[in-house]
Formats: structure tokens, C-alpha cells, sequence
């Protein structure tokens, strides 16, 4: 047997490897190995546990505060670590001055405790409310990501498909609110947060309230642009006035600017929004409430039936104005009827597994691999795209290969060609092959919108630490799923539990990989 060279077994045996005394004949090999080592501690950086800051500004309660992120006029928002929970948490603590404002402390932590019953996917998850040192406070669920606020000034506007699921999410989050007899009271575009993985998330709760609550003290702090004409009046708060909020929010997604704040002043274009899209919003931001949903699922069930007529419905004319309300929603009625007779665009992504050194030529099935050998997913989407690639090994160990927290790739994935896993710090990452031997089966899951029961599905195992590793596969076979026999029991579950996303075959592309890996 050839000796192994010394640096691959510092390398198995988790000893620093002296990359400066390499020899010059070992280069190639040296940089795969240098590339693997950096993986390896990427991916052990992921798994491992999170160690509380070590400094803290102040203790609140069984909370260390280490970070003031914002504050307001009522409030202000901290970075926690509860040691309880042995993770970050965010605190939102009231102001002395906020009960003199109006927003009494015994009300504060009441809405805290109710919101912190609820359990919605698109709604913060809420731990606690409580008094500590005289300052009430609720604390919640950290989460990774960045608002929709920021997407928008360092990207530009949403198109029009993807800011509709937005909006669908955020009215299954408002239903959630309003059917607990609350109120959020600042819906705003700088107050949805896009997690890693994709998932939208209605935030800064500390807001909500009954609408007895919620009087002058939210009128003079919520944003101007996104009170309703009522509101801006003094009427009292209304769940109506929430989906108002969400009407200005889709706007500013869609057009990179909030809608005037003048009842009767034309509202900025928006070139190539679908008209059907367009009324929906224009609805939303009506004058009266009347004109308006009615609640948050009539909200939704109009932008599932702007969703359902094709993107070539978009206005081609750049200087085209927005329609007004009446007109709009005329156009739409009378569009639906065109559209029933043909039928949706057909999304139809690309998808290949390739060599890292060979991305023109796609593996095929039965093509031997060897060790060593880094693999990617080649994608070709001309939607935005949500992706999820997993793993489950003969011996049954469950990996999340893709999206991964710590990696800049991740869900809704651009229009356009990528190549997955994505980069890190200017170096591609790849899928390495590491297994010699036994069966390897994967799923691919490619959709052009949100899967809400694969990503609950997906969340809960990744709470539960499932290891995020590079696997190796020999043979790859790309064909459609009911064509491979999984026998991967975490596999089946998920796909079993994740039955009702799968079953859209318009929006939903899923792949099996069946490998078989030898020395």
C-alpha cells in the first residue's frame, strides 16, 4: 500500500497542516486539499453550538444584553443571549417615557403574552414577556437576514411574482394577528425580515396591541407613507388599517418608492407589472375603507388570482401610468376570462449536476467519480428560485446540503445561471467526493415560489442539528422522482410530510438521485 502523503493524514488525523513547506510537485494535489480543509472548517464553524458574547452591556432578567440594534420613541431593540435557550434572542424594552405616551406597561406585556401563543411561520416567534428592573420587556427569536427595506436600496424593486408571495405570506401572518384580536400597528417594509433559507418574517411585535390600544402614541411613531388616510385622521386603529400598511409595503416592492401620501395624487408608474397584480394594489391602497379587503384572506385569495394569469400580462409601455382603482380592477375581471383559455407560462428550469472542472458537459447516469472529485448543481431559471438539496447515507444520517446558514447563497435564488452551493470569502464551494463506499440518495426540490410545508419540514430538522457536510456520490442519475426507489427513511418522511408543495407540478420541480459508491 502507497504511503499516504503527510498531508492528508494531518488532515484526517485534525492536525494544522504547514502549507508553506509544500514541494512544488505537490501542488495540485495540495490545493484540493487546501480548498477541503477550508470547507471542513466552514462546515464545523456551522455546526457548531453558539457561545454567548463575553462582555454584556447590562443583565436583564435571565438575559445578558450585548448590542442595541434600534430604539424608538416607545422602545428600544437589543441583541440578548439566553441561557436558558443557549441562543441569541431579541429584546424589545419599553421606555420609561412610553406609558406617559400612552402605551401603559400592563398593556404592553399583555399583547406580549397573547402574541407569544401564537405559532405562524411568518410571524416572529415570541418566548416571553416580563418585568425586570422596572423596564417591561418581550423577547423573541433572533433571526438571520436582512429586511426588505434593505433588499430594495441595495438591489432595486422586486419583480412582480416575487413581491405578490410576499404579500401572500405576510397576509398569513396578519391573519394570525388579527384573528387574535390584535392589531400589529407599523407593517413596513423595514419590519419583514428575509431569513436565510428564504423565509419571510413579520417582526417588531412590540408594536402590536388591541385597537383600543393603539391611539396617538403609534400615529406619531409609525411611518407617514404607510398610514392610511383614516389613520393619519386620528380614527382608531383597525386590523384594516394593518393591510393598508401591507398595500403601501407591495408598492415599495414593486416600484422602489412609497405611493403618495395624498388621497388624489397619481400613483408612480410601475413598468412591467402585470395589470392583474396592479389592481390588486391599487385595491389595497383605496381611499375608503369599503373599497378595501375585507380582511387579510380576501387579501390573499386576489393575489393568488393575480398570480394565476401569465407574466406576459405585464404592460410593455415604460411611461404607462398605473391604472386607477375602478379601472383596474375592471381590466383584471375582464382579463380572467382570457386567461382561462390558455394556459399558465410554463416555468421550466435547467438543473444538472457537473464536475467543478467541467461545467459544459452534465454527469450521467452510471459515469464513475472518483474520490476527491467536487460536484455542483448547475441551475438556469428565469424566476426567482427556491432550492433545496438534501441527503440521506445508508446508515440513515439526514444532511441539509443546501441552503446552509453562513453561506451567502440562499433562498429566493436569483434569475439567471448560478452554480450551487455558491461562494465563500471569493472561493467556490462545491460538493466533494468523501464516501467510498455504500448507497447516497438525494432530493433536489426547484420551485418558483415558496414551499411552506417543505421549509417548516426543513426548519425543524435543521433545529435539531442535523450535520451540514459535503457528501460523496459515484453514480448520479437525474430522472423524475417516482422513478426512483428511495429507501432513505428521513427521505420518505420528508417527502411524505412535504406532500402538498410537491404535488404543484406547474411551480415545483423535484429530482431523485440514487447513488451507489464504491473504492
Amino acid at each position: 500500500m502507497a504511503a499516504v502523503p503527510d498531508p492528508i493524514a494531518r488532515l484526517v488525523d485534525d492536525q494544522p497542516i504547514d502549507w508553506q513547506a509544500a514541494t512544488a510537485s505537490e501542488a495540485a494535489l495540495l490545493d484540493a486539499l487546501h480548498t477541503l480543509e477550508q470547507v471542513r472548517n466552514a462546515y464545523r464553524r456551522i455546526g457548531s453550538a453558539p457561545a454567548a458574547p463575553t462582555t454584556p452591556l447590562f443583565q436583564w432578567g435571565p438575559l445578558s444584553v450585548h448590542a442595541k440594534i434600534g430604539s424608538g420613541a416607545s422602545a428600544e431593540v437589543y441583541r440578548a443571549w439566553d441561557s436558558g435557550l443557549a441562543t441569541d434572542v431579541a429584546l424589545k424594552l419599553l421606555r420609561p417615557e412610553a406609558a406617559a405616551a400612552g402605551l401603559r406597561s400592563s398593556e404592553f406585556l399583555h399583547e406580549g403574552r397573547v402574541l407569544a401563543r401564537l405559532s405562524q411561520r411568518n410571524v416572529v416567534r415570541v418566548y416571553g414577556a416580563a418585568v425586570h428592573d422596572g423596564r417591561p420587556g418581550i423577547w423573541a427569536e433572533w433571526i438571520e437576514g436582512r429586511t426588505l427595506d434593505a433588499i430594495v436600496e441595495n438591489e432595486g424593486a422586486f419583480a412582480g411574482m416575487e413581491a405578490a408571495h410576499i404579500g401572500l405570506e405576510l397576509c398569513a401572518a396578519l391573519a394570525a394577528i388579527h384573528g387574535a384580536g390584535l392589531v400589529h400597528g407599523d407593517v413596513k417594509a423595514s419590519n419583514v425580515l428575509r431569513a436565510r433559507g428564504g423565509r419571510i418574517v413579520l417582526v417588531d411585535l412590540g408594536a402590536a396591541g388591541t385597537p383600543a390600544a393603539l391611539g396617538q402614541a403609534l400615529r406619531t411613531q409609525a411611518t407617514p407613507s404607510y398610514l392610511s388616510p383614516q389613520a393619519r385622521a386620528g380614527a382608531p386603529r383597525s386590523a384594516d388599517d394593518d393591510l393598508y400598511a401591507l398595500g403601501v409595503l407591495l408598492h415599495y416592492l414593486v416600484t422602489a418608492r412609497h405611493p403618495p401620501v395624498a388621497d388624489d395624487a397619481p400613483r408612480p408608474r410601475a413598468p412591467e407589472l402585470p395589470a392583474a397584480l396592479a389592481a390588486v394594489i391599487e385595491r389595497a391602497l383605496a381611499p375608503q375603507p369599503a373599497q378595501r379587503y375585507r380582511d387579510a384572506d380576501a387579501f390573499a385569495h386576489a393575489l393568488r388570482s393575480a398570480l394565476a394569469g401569465p407574466a406576459a400580462a405585464a404592460p410593455r409601455r415604460r411611461h404607462r401610468r398605473w391604472l386607477g382603482a375602478a379601472a383596474a380592477v375592471a381590466l383584471a375581471l375582464a382579463a380572467a376570462a382570457w386567461w382561462s383559455t390558455r394556459a399558465p407560462t410554463a416555468w421550466s428550469p435547467q438543473a444538472s449536476l457537473v464536475r467543478h472542472t467541467d461545467h459544459d458537459r452534465p454527469l450521467r447516469d452510471g459515469e464513475r467519480l472518483q474520490l476527491g472529485d467536487r460536484i455542483d448543481l448547475k441551475l438556469v431559471s428565469d424566476r426567482p428560485t427556491w432550492a433545496w438539496v438534501l441527503n440521506e447515507d445508508e446508515a440513515g444520517s439526514f444532511h441539509l446540503l443546501f441552503p446552509l446558514p453562513g453561506l451567502p447563497q440562499s433562498n429566493p435564488l436569483p434569475t439567471g445561471a448560478l452554480v450551487l452551493p455558491g461562494r465563500q470569502q471569493g472561493r467556490a464551494l462545491s460538493w466533494q467526493v468523501s464516501s467510498a463506499a455504500g448507497r447516497e440518495e438525494f432530493v433536489v426540490v426547484l420551485a418558483d415560489r415558496p414551499l411552506p410545508a417543505l421549509e417548516q419540514r426543513v426548519a425543524s430538522l435543521a433545529a435539531a442539528r442535523i450535520e451540514p457536510i459535503e457528501r460523496g456520490v459515484d453514480r448520479v442519475a437525474s430522472v423524475p422522482l417516482a422513478q426512483v426507489s428511495l429507501r432513505g427513511r428521513h427521505l420518505n418522511a420528508l417527502l411524505a410530510d412535504s406532500a402538498a408543495d410537491l404535488a404543484d407540478t406547474h411551480h415545483v420541480r423535484v429530482l431523485g438521485y440514487r447513488f451507489e459508491t464504491t473504492r
